[in-house]
């Protein structure tokens, strides 16, 4: 019992680490959207490893999707992952950047709203072996003074009511990441 206290405090004491190191990017990339510079689809990543003493270290940071793909027959979300690594102590292993592929299912869409699954996976993180947790990705064109790839995601609300192809899916989820991008540029 006390060995399974001890490793959810150095699990906390680590998150709490790492979300200190993250403060800063998080801080500045809000402060972005506030000023309707920054339009991506997006995820908060986290994930375990099992660090040089044996204890539960983590990965924690943000994901921007760049392109979807598919791979092995299934579609997959591609993007940077911007975060830190910290050992079950709570020491800091380094600052994670670098591409992240997870698996997409459960795609949603308005013309106003984007939201997908992503699964679980294991990638080394830093020469590491990371298990990556399920999260959700998603963007919301309704943040700012107007509406982002309003157009695009009505294409991907349209494409998912009937039964597309994985090709179809990732052509339209694509746009969407192009029509950001240019949102962003203007």
């Amino acid at each position: 019992m006390g060995g399974t206290l001890n490793r959810v405090k150095h699990i906390v004491r680590s998150a709490i680490v790492v979300a200190a190191i993250l403060f800063g990017a998080v801080g500045r990339a809000a402060a972005q959207n506030d000023d309707d510079e920054l339009r991506a689809i997006t995820a908060r990543v986290h994930g375990t490893f099992q660090d040089a003493s044996g204890g539960l270290g983590v990965v924690s940071g943000d994901m921007t999707i760049a392109r979807f793909a598919v791979i092995n027959g299934s579609v997959v979300a591609i993007g940077r992952i911007a975060g830190a690594m910290a050992d079950s102590s709570g020491d800091v292993l380094g600052k994670v950047d670098q591409e992240l592929a997870l698996a997409v299912s459960n795609v949603a869409s308005t013309c106003n709203q984007l939201r997908m699954d992503l699964a679980a996976t294991d990638a080394p993180v830093l020469d590491v072996p990371v298990q990556f947790d399920k999260e959700v990705a998603g963007f919301d064109s309704r943040d700012g003074a107007a509406p982002k790839a309003h157009t695009a995601l009505c294409a991907v609300a349209q494409l998912l009511r009937r039964e597309p192809t994985g090709d179809a899916v990732i052509r339209e989820l694509n746009n969407v990441v192009t029509a950001l991008a240019a949102a962003t540029r203007n």
